[in-house]
């Protein structure tokens, strides 16, 4: 014992005085619970399922096949085997994102190719490939007879639209 620190020392005793009590409370305690009357129990039971079976029967108006099948073909507002913060991630998954980009209204009406130069009429305007647009924000891209691309500054979203005949 000379060899153990005050700090062992103390967590032993606290250790032998728990052992000593469990001891003591499993010995004990066993003879207080032997009052349970398991006829009584069982009477309790039985009027609980005759009591329950009586009061479905005097409700005849809904059928139990029908009603399960009603509930079990409405829309489930919450998955039950999701928990709070899982559905709540699940949902944000399933909507659909949100745009912030501004909706543009463009009209690809023309395209020219003279040369090695290739130019779109949009809105009326002319434009050559990498030009800002005359709404703000958007740049030319790629031009080809049948759709131009164009790019939104803000999002880097690339855009296409196809000629309009």
């Amino acid at each position: 014992m000379d060899k153990f620190g005050k700090r062992e020392k103390i967590i032993l005793g606290m250790m032998a005085i728990v052992i000593l009590y469990a001891a003591f409370d499993f010995l004990t305690s066993g003879k207080k619970d032997q009052g349970v009357d398991m006829g009584q129990k069982t009477a309790e039971l039985n009027t609980f399922v005759t009591d329950i079976t009586t009061n479905m029967a005097k409700d005849t108006s809904k059928d139990p096949g029908a009603l399960v099948f009603s509930r079990a073909e409405k829309e489930w507002t919450q998955d039950p085997f999701l928990g709070n913060k899982a559905y709540k991630l699940w949902t944000e998954a399933k909507a659909p994102p949100r745009d912030t980009a501004p909706k543009i209204e463009l009209a690809y009406t023309g395209y020219l190719e003279v040369g090695r130069k290739r130019m779109a009429i949009i809105n009326g305007v002319e434009y050559r490939e990498g030009e800002s647009l005359e709404l703000q924000g958007f740049v030319l891209k790629t031009i080809s007879p049948t759709r131009v691309a164009i790019e939104n500054r803000a999002t880097k979203k690339l855009l296409t639209f196809s000629l309009q005949e």
